[in-house]
């Protein structure tokens, strides 16, 4: 038992980074809760969570607080668009639902079921698209110093440099959607999971699959 509470013991430094995460958790979802301020708690969660990835030590609220308030303005700026395209999909959405139940009702009348689902593809297609760029704007405007716009295109070249980890990085963040359609039963657990640990946790996943790229642009910053 005394090894398992040695400040250097795996065990102690697990259940450390798992308490860590939960602040963190914390932090991002309350700092998430005005809409507007998302966009720069994410930005400090990835900063965190990334550091946590490269084992550095750092105080966690402090980094998340600094990052935070370091980048809010900035996160404003691209986090908007962002907020615009996802109204703008949940709105295609809808209108492609009632359109498709329209189209039922009316014994075939309006959009065919073909264009009906290739419209949702392009949706879907579009929204993965923009989220597979931000899994990588996040990091960018977490460690360096750039214009909004250069933040952008690196962080589509690195998407797109990068494809295979950008797409571990979307089956991650899929991950809770997935096992909500798939388990509706674990609804509750799942809500309570993601209210815990569950944002910092896939934003510590994601940090460790984008780490190498990171590091490397780390070292060719200095």
């Amino acid at each position: 038992m005394p090894r398992l509470i040695r400040l250097d013991s795996p065990f102690y430094r697990a259940w450390s980074s798992a308490a860590d995460l939960v602040v963190v958790n914390i932090l991002t979802l309350l700092a998430c809760l005005p809409v507007l301020t998302a966009g720069a708690a994410l930005t400090a969660c990835a900063r965190v969570t990334m550091e946590m990835a490269r084992e550095e030590d750092s105080y966690t609220v402090r980094t998340w607080w600094r990052s935070f308030r370091g980048n809010l303005a900035q996160s404003l700026v691209w986090w908007l668009p962002v907020l615009v395209l996802g109204a703008l999909a949940g709105a295609m959405n809808l209108w492609l639902g009632q359109a498709e139940i329209a189209g039922a009702s009316a014994d075939g009348a309006g959009l065919s079921p073909t264009l009906l689902a290739v419209m949702r593809g392009l949706v879907m297609a579009g929204g993965l698209i923009v989220v597979g760029v931000l899994v990588w704007l996040v990091p960018l405007v977490a460690f360096f110093e750039n214009t909004v716009g250069s933040h952008v295109a690196n962080a589509a070249r690195l998407a797109v440099g990068h494809l295979g980890r950008t797409v571990v990085c979307l089956v991650l963040l899929a991950v809770p959607t997935a096992v909500l359609a798939l388990l509706p039963v674990s609804r509750l657990a799942l809500g309570w999971f993601m209210v815990l640990l569950g944002v910092a946790f896939l934003g510590y996943l994601v940090a460790l699959v984008q780490r190498r790229v990171i590091d490397a642009l780390r070292e060719a910053a200095c």
